[in-house]
């Protein structure tokens, strides 16, 4: 049986036997280019016989590729007989990397590109420049890399680096050797708060700006209506476009916001001269930027380039040769095709943007948002005929570079068969096998990935509370082999494998963990089962009321608060969503007064029963309890869940909140809610 090749090819014959590699016969395996063999440009065909094993190709890349499955196809010393014929879907299969918001060396850069090439994906997107950093050497402009490319965080730590213009071209050669062409990312007119902290008179209001230190959109952007603002990005462009071959440079477009713009002289002055008054389609400032973008495209055309950007840039329209790469679902993309452009399909919500969980929120790293497991990322099929598919992984909350492969793999995987392999070549349960092989080799090229953890039917908690009895239930997003303890013990590929639901009576300690099929553990859960007891409901004369005190400073964990600090008499509020509303928020998350609070006040219980809450808070008390301590991780998504048995009535529940940013996230974004459900492990 031949084993599963990634990406699956057009057509696989076996014919029985293998060829056997020895010293001798090395000189047996031939690669031959022959243009007029007609296949198309990067398709290749491979015989394998018991004597001999032939690659033909019609261009480079397409033996280059014929290696590459040759390599997958080699077991050992053998190569089973076959006759392949290949060739790709689309032109464009892409990955994106972003070391905007975390840095990425070129030396993790090279890695990923050595695996991505190997299941012949052909384009990596670099985004180079964000509000957050700015990542390559621009020498007419010394400060982007001096100023831009550095940023002080909120706990005072410095992040930063950038790619001197010999490392851009020394990963450009690199990639080019493996038949990858690097298209890099220059962001106009939004998202260039770095660029502005280097040259403040690129903005509106010309003001010095600090680091953006928290993740969204500012409104602080590139002023169109300055001619100096366009001189800017020709220089940039002139240096940029002689450090990258492609053909394309990347443009951005996406989530500028045009406030400033309104109160802008120079920008109501552009807009008057231009004749870019409202349409019933766009306001003036929206077809401001459409002006921008177009200069834009008449600087890229200067120096020999096509534009490419995301959806965004649509309105207002565009010249035929630019490109729209379609993020906010395939609406965009649809509507570029019709208007004669070429489209690249990566929407984010159905299973392109690989900065989305891979499984359960509750349990998995924290992320931006989103929910694409390898099953829905294999499963995206574009609806209409398309350039190509890439996958995106912003690294907003990538802290580390095995984060960034945990989150990268095995997910880009998916993302090579569906820009190479025909759909009706594509079987989930095949491809499921044959990761475990890929995976096998990222081991060997000490590349981390994702592999599952057991989940919970409903939303995965660690700590199960039970009158009775307790039935836990567990589930996997791809098919693995589940093992577990019940002594404390770590899991080992040896321990009890799980078979169905299991049934607990008393106080347990459940540790349970996925295994593959060459007997490497993930990571395991510990959920602590404990038998309880219904808490008496209070009684309470009148409506319930909430009361707040708060101290103010920048505390990342309750004990960093000094015990001499002032903290406000009791006051009462409305609702606990209040509690992180306690001082104006706005877009760039700039200035704010933080602060910590304490609230005291109660939650209402409809029956009897054992419930499982969840919040964002930094801690939750209920009934004198301490339930929930979030601790000192980002508190983006609630992962804390815990179940407690309540009687029918009120209980009183204390709630702690620190005002702060961690990882870039400021906990003032969070609802400041405390969320209750009826167990269904009982």
């Amino acid at each position: 049986m031949v084993a599963r090749i990634i990406p699956a090819p057009v057509s696989v014959q076996e014919r029985g036997g293998s060829f056997r590699l020895t010293e001798n016969t090395r000189s047996k395996i031939e690669y031959r280019l022959d243009p007029k063999c007609g296949l198309p440009p990067e398709g290749y065909t491979l015989n394998v016989t018991r004597t001999r094993v032939k690659a033909v190709a019609s261009t480079p890349a397409g033996l280059f590729y014929a290696k590459q499955t040759l390599r997958q196809l080699t077991d050992g010393d053998r190569i089973p007989c076959v006759s392949i014929k290949d060739y790709p879907r689309y032109s464009w299969r892409g990955f994106h990397v972003d070391p905007c918001r975390h840095f990425q060396s070129v030396e993790d850069l090279k890695a990923m590109i050595d695996v991505m090439a190997q299941y012949k994906i052909n384009t990596m997107h670099w985004h180079l420049t964000d509000d957050q950093g700015w990542r390559i050497e621009i020498r007419k402009y010394p400060r982007l890399t001096s100023v831009g490319a550095w940023r002080t965080e909120w706990d005072g730590g410095v992040h930063g680096g950038f790619y001197t213009q010999d490392e851009v071209r020394e990963v450009v050669a690199y990639a080019a050797e493996r038949f990858i062409t690097i298209v890099p990312e220059i962001e106009m007119p939004g998202h260039a708060v770095a660029a502005i902290r280097a040259y403040p008179e690129l903005s509106c209001t010309e003001e010095p700006v600090g680091s953006f230190s928290t993740w969204g959109s500012p409104d602080i952007v590139l002023c169109p209506g300055k001619e100096k603002m366009f001189e800017f990005l020709d220089d940039v462009i002139a240096e940029v476009s002689a450090l990258f071959p492609g053909e394309y440079i990347h443009i951005g477009g996406d989530e500028c916001k045009k406030t400033r713009w309104q109160k802008c002289p120079a920008c109501q002055a552009r807009i008057k001269a231009e004749g870019l008054s409202a349409t019933a389609d766009a306001t003036p400032e929206e077809r401001l930027q459409s002006y921008a973008v177009k200069r834009m495209e008449g600087i890229l055309a200067k120096y020999g380039k096509k534009l490419i950007g995301w959806d965004e840039i649509l309105e207002g329209g565009l010249s035929p040769n630019a490109t729209v790469m379609s993020w906010r679902g395939e609406k965009g993309g649809i509507a570029a095709a019709e208007r004669g452009h070429q489209v690249i399909m990566t929407p984010s919500h159905d299973g392109m943007y690989l900065d989305h969980y891979q499984g359960d929120p509750k349990i998995e790293p924290e992320t931006i948002s989103g929910d694409n497991t390898l099953e829905k990322v294999y499963s995206y099929n574009p609806s209409i005929p398309v350039k190509g598919v890439q996958g995106n992984l912003w690294s907003e909350y990538i802290y580390s570079e095995a984060q960034r492969q945990y989150m990268f793999f095995p997910r880009a995987f998916a993302i090579a068969e569906i820009g190479w392999t025909l759909p009706e070549n594509k079987d989930f349960t095949a491809f499921c096998t044959a990761v475990d092989r890929a995976c096998e080799d990222l081991d060997a090229r000490g590349i981390n990935y994702h592999i599952p953890m057991p989940e919970q039917p409903g939303g995965s908690y660690n700590h199960v509370a039970f009158l009775d009895k307790a039935v836990l239930e567990f589930t996997t997003t791809r098919p693995m082999r589940m093992v577990y303890t019940l002594d404390g013990s770590e899991p080992t590929p040896e321990s009890a494998t799980y078979e169905g639901p299991l049934e607990f009576t008393s106080d347990a300690t459940l540790r349970i963990a996925c295994v593959t099929s060459y007997g490497k553990m993930g990571k395991a859960r510990t959920i602590d089962i404990r038998k309880d007891t219904l808490r008496p409901a209070k009684i309470l004369d009148g409506k319930p009321s909430i009361m707040l005190r708060t101290t103010y400073g920048f505390f990342l964990d309750w004990s960093e608060i000094p015990s001499g600090a002032f903290w406000t008499e009791p006051r009462p509020i409305d609702s606990f969503r209040d509690i992180p509303r306690q001082e104006p928020t706005h877009y760039n998350m700039m200035g704010l007064n933080f602060y910590a609070a304490e609230a005291t006040g109660y939650i209402k219980v409809p029956e009897d029963g054992v419930y499982v809450l969840s919040t964002l808070f930094d801690q939750l008390w209920v009934d004198g309890e301490k339930l929930i301590d979030n601790g000192r991780e980002v508190k983006k998504h609630s992962r804390q869940d815990a179940g407690i048995a309540l009687r029918k009535g009120y209980h009183q529940v204390t709630v702690r909140f620190l005002s702060n940013v961690r990882g870039g996230w400021t906990t003032a974004r969070n609802r400041g809610e405390i969320l209750i459900r009826k167990a269904d492990n009982t």
